[in-house]
Order: C-alpha cells, then structure tokens, then sequence
C-alpha cells in the first residue's frame, strides 16, 4: 500500500542516519518510534524540517512538522472543551471507564500499565 500511494516515512527520509524515538513503553523499558508521518513523495520536498520533540508529560514525543514558505499561526489550535462537558458523553465516558476498570484492574496487572492502558 504505502509504494502504491508513494508514501514515505519523513522522518527517516530526512533523517537517514538519525536515532530518535517517540515512544517509552513502561512495562517493557524500552523507546520505539512506533509515532510516524507518512507523505506523498512529491511533497516531501515543501517540508523545511520534521523534529521529534521532548515529552515529559507522556508516554509519546511529539513529532512537529515544519512547511517552507509558511508562517506561524497567531493562534494555536485547542479543543473546544464544551463538546466533552456534555452530560450525554460524560456518561458515556464513565461508563467507559467502569468496564475499563472492571476488566484490567486486578492483581495481574501494574498500576502503572493500566495508566497507560487507560490514557490510550
């Protein structure tokens, strides 16, 4: 699929010899880029730089893509927090979370892996 849609893993692309990860997994102690950006090749060429950022705050870096010619937006993109304070999906939510908790949460499995589990 990816050589019939001519997509190209960019990092790599324009980091051949590069050694950055995007993601920590906790239970095994090990980094992974399993996090990609995949293009067409005939844009490749109107990427000014593609950088894998430092988290501290998860278990994924960020990857930041950076476009030639184009100037920074004045105003950063949020979610609009309004559509998750809605009863109707705050229930569901819950829901969600109770069967989480009642399927994973036992003695066989680290507090620790169902954090992570449960932010996925």
């Amino acid at each position: 699929m990816m050589s019939e849609l001519s997509l190209i893993d960019v990092w790599r692309k324009l980091n051949p010899k590069g050694k950055k990860f995007t993601f920590y997994s906790n239970p095994q102690q090990s980094w992974t880029r399993i996090d990609m950006v995949w293009m067409n090749g005939e844009i490749v060429n109107e990427l000014k730089e593609i950088e894998i950022l430092p988290n501290q705050w998860a278990d994924h870096n960020p990857i930041q893509i950076i476009w030639k010619g184009r100037k920074k937006p004045k105003k950063r993109w949020t979610l609009n927090t309004q559509l998750i304070k809605g009863k109707k999906y705050v229930n569901k939510l819950k829901k969600e979370l109770k069967y989480f908790l009642k399927e994973n949460n036992n003695e066989a499995t680290t507090k620790q892996n169902i954090w992570d589990t449960m932010k996925a």
